[in-house]
């Protein structure tokens, strides 16, 4: 396929957000009152899944992504003792939490992430990785395959290079495309099964278009999957910067990622997932980028017992409940619709 010409203009009535879901329902106001009796043992149950801020750096200035404009928080990478210390808590436990390394910066810019992700898959730990693929070097493909690595995410959000450059300010469309196919190629010729591969595209009114073309390719490349995430204006967004980037909206609504119809009055998430900063302090969940809620910090005494502690239970009993600032413009929890997944191995 041609390059897009010019993303064309949105009419100014699908420019303009989406209206606000209705206030939960007597029978989710109901509940959100007997969840407010559960004790804080409940909420000192050891996570599913622990999310990785190796780094909070990017060498990307996606438009909307919270990183570029919104993060205060110092940049650094994780410490490898910081690291070691999250998954050694875990060694005599039975349950081990998966690890993903996918939260507010690029992570293949950490030059131990391969050695993090191997400690973490001998010692039990199923990991996950979504990168931006700009720094897929074939050393860095390859020790990341023989890492153990569970799954990981090849971000290309285009198949073309007004599509992919457009909202990946910065990137390389062709080196982009180059280095995945490289880093699938070096899969197949080591005849690893893992990790599974997915391809993501965050839809914009460049790319989707492109869907089709791009599933295609996916299927020939050797991709395991493909996944089209629906696109949001963002949580962090001012209203200047929403009709700002209204341009980048899928012409398809229903590649939008719309609210619910009718809020819910608890989020299930701080139940399941837990956030460690790059500087070892615990996090509430994915969507507290620039650590707007202070929890303890893991270093000393270990992540359970920073997990554990009445503080961090109480924060993510909060968080069940909602009443913290950022879970009302949540684009995470309040979303009706995700995306699509496609499964390339039927």
């Amino acid at each position: 396929m041609e390059d897009l010409a010019p993303a064309p203009d949105l009419k100014p009535e699908t420019a303009q957000p989406d209206l606000p879901a209705k206030p939960p329902g007597l029978h989710e106001r109901a509940l959100h009152l007997l969840a407010r009796l559960l004790p804080l043992a409940y909420f000192r149950r050891p996570p599913k899944i622990i999310i990785i801020d190796a780094t909070n750096s990017c060498n990307l200035r996606c438009p909307v992504c919270p990183v570029t404009f919104a993060m205060q928080r110092k940049r650094g990478m994780m410490k490898p003792k910081v690291f070691r210390k999250i998954i050694d808590d875990f060694k005599d436990q039975p349950d081990k939490p998966a690890i993903y390394f996918s939260f507010s910066g690029e992570p293949t810019l950490h030059k131990d992430l391969p050695d993090f992700i191997a400690y973490a898959h001998e010692n039990g730990h199923d990991t996950y990785l979504s990168t931006n693929a700009t720094r897929l070097t074939p050393e860095m493909s390859e020790r990341l395959i023989r890492s153990g690595l569970a799954r990981v995410n090849l971000c290309m959000d285009g198949f073309s290079k007004e599509a992919q450059e457009t909202y990946r300010v910065n990137s390389d469309f062709d080196k982009v495309k180059a280095s995945i196919e490289e880093f699938l190629n070096i899969k197949k010729d080591l005849g690893f099964k893992t990790p599974v591969t997915v391809l993501q595209t965050l839809l914009t009114s460049y790319s989707e278009p492109q869907m089709d073309e791009m599933e295609d390719w996916a299927r020939n490349a050797g991709f395991d999957r493909v996944r089209f995430k629906t696109f949001s204006i963002g949580s962090y967004t001012s209203a200047d910067q929403k009709r700002e980037f209204a341009h980048f909206l899928p012409r398809q609504k229903e590649l939008r990622r719309h609210p619910r119809h009718t809020s819910h009055a608890m989020c299930t998430v701080p139940l399941f997932q837990s956030v460690v900063f790059w500087n070892g302090d615990l996090g509430l969940c994915c969507i507290d980028y620039d650590q707007v809620i202070q929890l303890p910090n893991v270093e000393q005494d270990g992540f359970l017992a920073a997990y554990r502690s009445d503080e961090a239970a109480r924060a993510r009993k909060r968080g069940f409940l909602k009443q913290f600032g950022i879970c009302k413009t949540c684009s995470f929890s309040n979303a009706e619709n995700m995306g699509i997944r496609r499964d390339l191995r039927k």
